[in-house]
């Protein structure tokens, strides 16, 4: 009987390009293909997870299962399936209409919506939903039942626990607790915020708050937020009808038409949370400025620069912060993990979503409540846990996981960025040389000397009579 294996092409050791696959026999199914996110960085925009293994395993891909439409599980999508057979995709309402957006109208695969109450079935699986709370609508979590080993395994995606009605769907304890109670084998459970103590702040916090600036601000209001946050960009929404504001949204309307609109009746719901260079926040004497997100990662800097900016410019902002709440996560914090474990008090925990740092102090926790610290899995991409009979153990072997790259919306494969990184670490210990040279057309000779450009050669200012004298005998040898 051919083995049980787990593992992640990625989503562990960074916080990003979430990709999980589970195979037994001739079935695989893999949960999320997303896309990482890289700053700063002049040969890359972002990376996807490795897809070496999926494409020589494409026969046995029973299908590719979306826990909801972030950039991070779903962005790697449409470079994925240039390189497989047509494959089935499921998603909830929400998840498959942004995809089918993504994918466009030559997309040849089947995209299934799936709901509280669908279950796929397979030769070696048979694959349940259940809804969670997160930042954006129709966000599931899986459970996975292996037909013959009777082992039973749960990926929970993104989640939260948020009871105030306005945050839309709630994560399904019913669901959970059933599961938990027929018997939980290995649990995938995120870990971005499993380094913040507490539970993750409700989203009515951050509404009051809004409400409270806006009806306060004498000048026009600009509300920066991650695009997806419906939820609170309806509530923004509602808030502008109870204090008779207008709303723009910069991503649909243009700049200009706002003009009509006295300031203190304006507000501006726009991108630009994060610091990015091509979003669109502008800036008049006067407003008021709302950053309702938290940086990510590598942002940070980004946002700061910005801030000092508009402070500059005498602007009123407003940032998230500890006493003052303007952003509340959509990631289960630590008292949040501990009660996704106690509802579905798995044998085996496998801490997935996060880096380092956070898979490790996810396994704390687990400890804490009495999982063995030897059934606790902090792998790394590739890694492989398996199981025979319902033991679950690291199997040793290592899947190709060196992620790809994405540049201008083209695929940089790894093996290609690899080699230019190589060049460039050549040419910065060995330097550079440019040499232009002019030549007339007929003139079989050159009628000028060259011009010689270097980095990390020599310096040219101390080395001009050097590099003259240099042309100029080979000029004339010409």
């Amino acid at each position: 009987m051919s083995n049980l294996k787990i593992f992640a092409l990625g989503g562990l050791h960074e916080v990003g390009k979430n990709c999980y696959c589970i195979e037994k026999s001739e079935d695989l199914i893999i949960v999320d293909y997303g896309v990482l996110f890289i700053n700063n960085n002049n040969l890359a925009d972002g990376a996807i997870p490795d897809f070496t293994y999926l494409q020589e395993n494409s026969q046995k891909i029973k299908g590719l299962f979306i826990t909801h439409a972030h950039e991070d599980h779903i962005g790697g999508i449409p470079y994925l399936l240039q390189f497989l057979p047509p494959i089935p995709i499921y998603g909830s309402e929400f998840s498959i209409s942004y995809l089918k957006q993504k994918l466009g109208v030559r997309n040849k695969n089947r995209l299934i919506i799936f709901s509280d109450d669908t279950i796929i079935r397979t030769n070696e699986f048979r694959i349940s939903f259940f809804r969670v709370t997160h930042s954006i609508p129709g966000s599931f979590g899986l459970i996975v039942e292996v037909i013959a080993d009777q082992s039973r395994l749960v990926l929970t995606g993104d989640f939260k626990f948020d009871w105030w009605k306005e945050t839309g769907e709630k994560t399904d304890l019913a669901k959970l607790a059933e599961v938990g109670k027929k018997g939980v084998d290995l649990l995938l459970s995120e870990s971005t915020n499993a380094e913040i103590e507490g539970n993750t702040p409700s989203e009515i916090r951050v509404i009051k708050r809004l409400e409270s600036i806006i009806t306060e601000a004498s000048g026009r209001v600009i509300i920066t937020s991650f695009a997806s946050n419906v939820y609170r960009l309806k509530k923004v929404i509602e808030i502008a009808q109870k204090t008779q504001k207008k709303i723009a949204l910069l991503v649909f309307l243009p700049a200009a038409s706002i003009s009509k609109i006295r300031k203190n009746k304006l507000i501006i719901f726009c991108t630009g949370s994060q610091g990015e260079e091509k979003a669109v926040l502008s800036l008049e004497p006067g407003d008021t400025i709302i950053l309702t997100s938290s940086p990510i990662m590598d942002n940070r800097l980004n946002v700061e620069i910005v801030s000092n900016k508009l402070f500059a410019l005498g602007a009123q902002i407003y940032e998230n912060s500890k006493e003052d709440l303007l952003h509340a996560s959509g990631h289960a914090c630590q008292e949040d993990l501990k009660l996704m474990l106690k509802l579905v008090n798995p044998t085996y925990l496998m801490p997935i979503h996060g880096d380092f740092r956070m898979l490790k102090n996810h396994g704390y926790l687990a400890e804490e409540l009495g999982v063995a610290a030897t059934n606790v899995f902090v792998c790394a991409n590739g890694e492989v846990v398996e199981a025979r009979e319902k033991k679950f153990f690291l199997s040793g072997e290592k899947i190709a996981a060196t992620p790809h790259y994405i540049f201008d919306k083209k695929l940089v494969p790894a093996k290609e960025m690899n080699n230019s990184l190589k060049l460039r670490e050549r040419m910065a210990r060995g330097g550079v040389v440019l040499i232009v040279i002019f030549r007339p057309p007929g003139e079989e000779k050159l009628t000028e000397l060259p011009y010689i450009f270097t980095y990390g050669f020599i310096n040219m200012e101390k080395n001009q009579e050097t590099i003259k004298n240099y042309t100029e005998d080979q000029l004339l040898k010409d």
